[in-house]
């Protein structure tokens, strides 16, 4: 066999390889099939009354309090504890909306943080996948 039979055949198979090593992307939430769905569930619980999630393009209907799309490290900013532990003991205005208009069962805080969560990774990957490495000279 002569190197350039030989050629196009390994490229193939490296080819092959490296589709095969690749690690398979996740669905992302915010632009996927299921976005809908996600979205909907902001609206059926009555986030969207106050809050938007933008990632999924749910706007508020009165726009008084912050965009979700950030609140999963967003809470931990302002209130000093994970999204799972204020959704269970939210404080202030929070508090007063979830006691008197909010009923949510376990399983609404549990698909709220999950969503909340993804949309939160799937936000720093964009950031890490959009910067320069680290030491890069301006062009």
């Amino acid at each position: 066999m002569r190197a350039t039979e030989f050629l196009p055949s390994f490229a193939a198979l490296v080819l092959a390889a490296l589709t095969c090593a690749a690690p398979a992307k996740r669905e992302r939430i915010a632009v996927g099939p299921a976005a809908p769905r996600y979205a909907a569930l902001f609206v059926r619980l009555g986030c969207s009354e106050c809050h938007a999630v933008s990632a999924l393009g749910v706007r508020a209907a009165n726009d008084v309090a912050p965009d979700l799309t950030f609140a999963y490290a967003d809470v931990v900013t302002r209130y000093g504890v994970n999204l799972e532990a204020f959704l269970a003991n939210p404080t202030g205005v929070m508090r007063l909306m979830m006691v008197a208009h909010l009923d949510l069962t376990q399983a609404d805080r549990d698909s709220i943080v999950h969503v909340l969560k993804t949309l939160h990774r799937e936000r720093r990957a964009d950031l890490r996948d959009a910067a320069p490495p680290f030491g890069a000279q301006d062009p």
